[in-house]
């Protein structure tokens, strides 16, 4: 009886730690994905290939 009330909250605690662990990686993934992304605009969109934008006079 024993082992088995232990055996379920093991188990529980094990499901618990698996999903905080995955939903971590997720989340650093998309971080890393998300450097990268804005890396790669720094480093290749030209500035001037973009619109002119007119400026507000006082």
């Amino acid at each position: 009886m024993i082992d088995e009330i232990f055996d379920r909250t093991y188990q529980a605690g094990r499901a618990h730690l698996n999903e905080a662990l995955a939903l971590g990686m997720r989340r650093f993934a998309h971080e890393i994905r998300n450097a990268f992304i804005v890396l790669n605009r720094i480093e290749y969109d030209a500035p001037w290939s973009q619109a002119a934008r007119r400026s507000r006079s006082r």
